[in-house]
């Protein structure tokens, strides 16, 4: 049976209030196990409003936990809301550095380095250092990005693009906020049609705009980006600079995925977008 509105939110308001296991939303829902499952997967990739856990995973006693993915309150700490609020108001990647949250992390649990840019038009953003993160991907990849075109970044003939394939394959989720306008148009068609043949969609894209550039793997991992552009004045740095920072502290990691929910909660389906913009017509002479 297809999951109606009305068991959607029957899910949604049991989970809201504590932490379910998925045998008692299958009895509130009156339908076996396999099947409340599924719902809960899709309401997962529909919505992100819930999200599992498993604990003893591989055990006999393993227990599927659902929880209440919530966005209300997505900061911790002082320091967290301060830099929340710095990326609620960002527009351009150059709004917000992510070294404002590489300051905060356990030395022990990060990583940072730089190129320098010769020529920013042949630059592949170090993606050959990126990639094997694709193939280590066990469950869910989120993606925080300004426009679509890193899609067609390559390492060894190897797109980006064709790495999401790969992933939606081995049955990885990937959601991804991104600008979406008029010139992105056949990018969102290239990586919407990745979910072609699915029963359930894998991949979901929803336009924001975010200053934040990053790919957060499994909550096991996070990978930002930035350039560093000089000014040329006495005593700078010459060029411009790539600067690349790797998270791994647990925290961190899942306070900056809730940034990503919070903001992909709100965003606008990448479907309505394209639908609207396509009423934009060419002006006849």
């Amino acid at each position: 049976m297809a999951l109606t509105k009305e068991i959607e939110e029957q899910i949604k308001s049991f989970v809201y209030l504590k932490p379910r296991t998925v045998n008692e939303i299958s009895q509130i829902i009156n339908k076996n196990w396999r099947t409340a499952l599924r719902y809960v997967e899709q309401i997962m990739l529909k919505t992100g409003t819930i999200k599992t856990r498993t604990f003893r995973e591989g055990t006999r006693g393993a227990l599927r936990l659902v929880y209440w993915n919530s966005a209300e309150k997505i900061y911790a700490t002082d320091v967290q809301e301060t830099l929340f609020k710095k990326m609620e108001l960002g527009v351009q990647k150059s709004d917000f550095s992510p070294f404002e949250i590489f300051q905060y992390i356990d030395p022990e649990q990060r990583h940072a380095y730089y190129e320098n840019i010769e020529n920013e038009d042949k630059y592949d953003y170090d993606i050959k250092n990126l990639l094997p993160f694709f193939e280590s991907t066990k469950e869910e990849l989120v993606i925080f990005a300004g426009n679509l075109a890193f899609i067609h970044l390559k390492h060894q003939k190897k797109t980006v693009l064709s790495y999401f394939a790969a992933c939606i394959k081995r049955g990885i989720t990937i959601k991804i906020i991104s600008n979406i306008n008029f010139t992105d148009l056949q990018n969102v068609q290239q990586i919407l049609q990745l979910n072609a043949g699915l029963a359930t969609p894998l991949l979901q894209l929803r336009h924001a705009v975010t200053p934040l550039r990053a790919y957060i793997f499994d909550t096991s991992v996070a990978r930002f980006g930035e350039i560093a552009n000089s000014q040329g004045k006495p005593g700078q740095r010459a060029g411009k600079t790539a600067i690349y920072y790797e998270l791994k502290e647990k925290s961190w990691l899942e306070w900056i995925q809730k940034l990503f929910w919070k903001k992909f909660q709100e965003a606008i389906p990448a479907k309505k977008r394209v639908d609207n913009l396509m009423v934009i017509t060419k002006k006849r002479n």
